[in-house]
């Protein structure tokens, strides 16, 4: 499962904000269950996609801070490690609690995101991967067409 890239989710925010109907289009295509109320689907979908932004930027910061980490401790000498070590072993701790709270906020925006918008998961698939994979959907719909 792939999720979105931070471009796309940020562009599919500023469509939906401003009631892009290349969206509206495309919403209506994946949810037929709304009946051509598109307004709450487009109003409940901004914090869903702003959460998903959210969690793809802190695994982006996750994956920088350990590949700086990574090449300061390639060469470091054994026993007590640099201060410059000890900071980004704080900073990778500090990126890692924020992406928790990330995909712990995702989390919740999905399920309100399933609430308000009548959509409903498959019995065999978890509700925030299901949602990843409509946002891509909609991404992918609203750039085609």
């Amino acid at each position: 499962m792939q999720a979105p890239s931070l471009s796309a989710l940020t562009d599919l925010i500023d469509r939906a904000e401003r009631a892009d109907p290349a969206l509206d289009a495309a919403l209506a295509a994946l949810a037929p269950s709304v009946g051509g109320n598109i307004a709450p689907l487009r109003t409940a979908l901004v914090p869903l996609a702003r959460a998903q932004a959210a969690l793809v930027q802190a695994n982006i910061d996750i994956d920088l801070v350990a590949d700086e980490l990574r090449r300061y401790q390639k060469y470091a000498m054994p026993g007590k490690p640099s201060l410059q070590i000890v900071q980004l072993r704080k900073q990778q701790a500090s990126v890692k609690q924020a992406a928790l709270l990330a995909r712990q906020a995702f989390a919740q925006a999905t399920h309100a995101f399933l609430r308000e918008s009548s959509l409903t998961a498959p019995a065999r698939r978890t509700p925030t991967d299901f949602t990843t994979l409509w946002l891509g959907k909609v991404i992918a719909q609203v750039a085609a067409g």
